[in-house]
């Protein structure tokens, strides 16, 4: 009986042994580090593993129903949106990875907010490509930011984009306005135009923007982006800030 007793109770210390390990193997991981979210912005830098693309979604929290705001890619840098104005101010951001040689999204970190004065402190001047493009002190400052899936993270990168907006190309015209209007946000500008940002990104990540280049793409994809490209001129161009 002696025996008996002795191997029911080392079973049963291994057994638990196997469950312990189990539950510490399932549970989500706690040291990811979360996006942050202020009245203007939400920021998520990228860590250097794992590798593969990177997705932040910016939703309203506790509204009927909850509305996504803006989502933006990249492999490497900071992945920013800007936080609009709404009735609560209350948001959810998600970060997800598609790690290399994966095909699906996995959830890696989030965090749910309410931001006080959430989208109202726009009332910085607004500047135009040109600006931009010649006061490198002022735009190196207020990098990396993303255009579609290409991350702008020095000074460099940003001029050559400038210099390439000849809007006969009408994806290297979009390309340019988003980058001031992105710019001018940034730099505490109202965030009216935020919409426009965000379909002017889901553009450029539809045509796979890299960069300064030639795209070729089809006449209504050629009209959608002349159109939000002008209306982000008509945002960067308005120096008294009083309309979008």
């Amino acid at each position: 009986m002696r025996r008996l007793a002795l191997l029911l109770a080392t079973t049963a210390l291994a057994v638990g042994s196997v469950l312990a390990s189990a539950g510490a193997a399932s549970a989500a991981p706690t040291n990811h580090v979360p996006p942050t979210i202020t009245a203007t912005q939400a920021t998520f830098t990228i860590p250097s593993s794992p590798t593969g693309l990177w997705q932040m979604t910016l939703n309203t929290k506790n509204s009927t129903p909850n509305q996504r705001l803006g989502r933006t890619t990249g492999t490497s840098g900071t992945l920013t949106l800007p936080v609009p104005q709404t009735a609560t101010c209350e948001f959810q951001v998600d970060v997800k990875v598609q790690r290399t040689g994966e095909d699906f999204f996995r959830f890696y970190s989030g965090v749910v907010a309410t931001v006080p004065g959430c989208g109202q402190s726009g009332t910085g001047q607004r500047f135009t490509p040109g600006y931009w493009k010649n006061h490198e002190a002022a735009t190196t400052a207020l990098l990396p930011q993303m255009l579609g899936g290409y991350t702008v993270s020095t000074f460099d990168q940003a001029h050559a984009i400038f210099v390439a907006m000849k809007c006969k190309d009408a994806i290297n015209c979009l390309a340019g306005h988003l980058l001031a209007a992105q710019l001018d946000v940034a730099n505490g500008s109202s965030i009216c135009i935020t919409g426009v940002i965000f379909q002017a990104n889901q553009l450029l990540t539809k045509v796979g923007y890299a960069g300064p280049a030639n795209y070729t793409v089809g006449s209504m994809v050629r009209d959608q982006a002349i159109s939000l490209a002008q209306q982000l001129d008509n945002y960067t161009n308005d120096s008294t800030s009083t309309s979008c």
